[in-house]
């Protein structure tokens, strides 16, 4: 008997010794074949390999999948004597024995084999042509051992699937599969990856933000103005100018002839003095006055800012306790815009939750403040300036660790004198003719993060809200007491909000004395506690 092969698509096998033998040769030639050409480095054989399955014809129709530009041996239960392919663009198939069939994966797709059995009775089995990821899916077990991530192909594309034990090992195993595409897919596509993987735990992040600032300002000032005049315009007079604190228009009566006594005028209403005047001392009788600006002023500002805000990994969350003011803006032809600014309280984070209970962040906490020392007029308007203290950065800590991203400690002295000269270097009465200013000025700054790996409050868990257990005061409270909020009930504590103190974190806060506010109460900054 001899092998005779059809035209086409299909072959038709008639088994014999010879042919058996010839068969060997041609298979153990094809492989040498193939390692000639691995070795002189052909791309269309080099990642050709044979594998082999086991293949029950009982059934009706039965599935395999076979890798591109390589083969798979099929062993069947029953004895064949044909096999045709339906597409043979996407796979070819060869006969070796009647229990033995060879098929070779050509192009991406799925086509059909009828398999004539010897019974005379037919079987179908379905074959998809799609790439070899073995080796990509062993990789996958090395990178992440515990996960169960893997690698199929679709169309010559390559899907992740499974659950993996971090996000920087998901980005690792979809980087390693996109070393596996092929150049184009089925019609000539580029061929992608499809993630599709989960990562292991809670994904949400909680960023704890502290902003702590100290500032103290100290200022000494001391200027003198005044004047002194005799009876009339033609005696002698002193006007000390120096700083521009002196009010008083010193000078002669309008239409007065200076050739004769002409009085010295200094206000008919009154002496109206300058805000800048602090103390004004004069003498009617001599006709001299003094105006002296003298100051001694310490100045403290506090700020303590915890934003607190939830974000899922990878993505950006942002946060604003404030408010907006409007800044005019001129149009030209007497048309006026309107922008607006935001100030207060800022937070923009955005969290990657890593392996280890490793977070992340890239975060830009921002507190500003309207400055009106700074203020300009634009069109009639009023716009004050800002005063911010921000920061932008990116850092990575552990669950619950704490680091300050930023800091500022800055001092400034600033000294200024001014004199007349000669007579403001007299040891006593110099200090007429003298104005000095010396301020300093000392800021302490602190930007604390901490981030925390959370997950939702259990369905039967309560939360204490802010205000909760806030009463409405009664008569003797508000009338006599003069409190705005009534005392709280011990035995209500736990009825209006069912609070359960077994499930729920307490809140840390700082009893008042009624006598010390009129609104007293616990007061402070509320969190929750234990990660939730």
């Amino acid at each position: 008997m001899s092998t005779t092969y059809k035209a086409g698509d299909s072959v038709l096998w008639r088994p014999s010794a010879s042919t058996r033998t010839g068969l060997i040769l041609f298979v153990f030639g094809a492989f040498a074949l193939g390692l000639c050409n691995q070795a002189t480095g052909q791309v269309g054989d080099s990642d050709s390999h044979t594998a082999s399955a086991a293949l029950d014809l009982s059934g009706n129709v039965q599935r395999l999948t076979v890798p591109l530009y390589g083969s798979l041996t099929i062993e069947t239960s029953i004895e064949i004597t044909r096999a045709d392919v339906i597409a043979v663009h996407i796979a070819d198939v060869q006969v070796l024995s009647p229990r033995r069939l060879l098929v070779s994966g050509k192009s991406y797709g799925t086509t059909s084999i009828v398999l004539l059995r010897a019974d005379e009775q037919q079987s179908v089995v379905e074959i998809s042509v799609e790439l070899d990821l073995g080796r990509l899916n062993e990789t996958i077990r090395t990178v992440d051992p515990l996960s169960t991530a893997r690698a199929r192909s679709v169309l010559g594309n390559i899907v992740l699937s499974g659950t993996v034990s971090s996000a920087d090992r998901a980005s690792r195993i979809a980087d390693l599969a996109s070393l596996f595409l092929p150049p184009v897919t089925t019609g000539g596509a580029p061929a992608t990856v499809q993630n599709h993987l989960d990562v292991a735990g809670e994904q949400q992040v909680l960023l704890r933000v502290v902003v702590a600032e100290v500032s103290r300002k100290a200022t000494r000032e001391l200027g003198i103005n005044g004047y002194l005049i005799g009876e009339n315009f033609k005696d002698a007079f002193l006007v000390n100018q120096l700083g521009g604190i002196n009010p008083v228009n010193i000078g002669a009566a309008a239409a007065a002839n200076v050739a004769q006594n002409v009085p010295s005028l200094t206000d008919s209403n009154g002496l109206n003095l300058r805000d800048t005047t602090t103390l004004s001392l004069g003498f009617p009788r001599v006709q001299m006055q003094l105006f002296i600006k003298a100051m001694a002023e310490n100045s403290l500002l506090k700020i303590l800012a915890e934003p607190n805000l939830v974000a899922i990994s990878g993505e950006t969350a942002s946060f604003l306790a404030g408010g907006e003011f409007p800044i005019p803006v001129p149009q030209g032809n007497q048309q006026v815009t309107i922008e607006w600014r935001k100030f207060g309280v800022r937070l923009n984070f955005t969290p990657v939750v890593r392996g280890h209970q490793q977070v992340r962040l890239r975060v830009a906490p921002e507190v500003s403040e309207l400055d009106y020392s700074s203020a300009v007029q634009i069109e009639g308007f009023v716009v004050p300036g800002l005063k911010a203290r921000s920061t932008e950065t990116t850092v990575e800590l552990g669950n619950g660790e704490t680091i300050a991203i930023a800091g500022l400690l800055s001092e400034e002295v600033r000294g200024f004198s001014s004199r007349v000269p000669g007579l403001g270097d007299l040891p006593v009465l110099g200090a007429l003719f003298r104005s000095v200013n010396f301020q300093r000025s000392l800021t302490e700054l602190v930007i604390l993060v901490t981030p925390e790996i959370v997950a939702p409050i259990d369905a039967h868990q309560k939360i204490r809200l802010p205000g909760q257990d806030m009463q409405d005061p009664g008569d003797l409270e508000l009338y006599m007491l003069g409190l705005l909020e009534g005392e709280d009930d011990p035995k209500d504590k736990n009825a209006a909000g069912g609070i359960d103190d077994t499930t729920v974190a307490s809140f840390p806060s700082i009893p008042s004395e009624p006598d010390e506010l009129s609104v007293h109460g616990p007061w402070g900054h509320a969190m929750l506690t234990g990660g939730h």
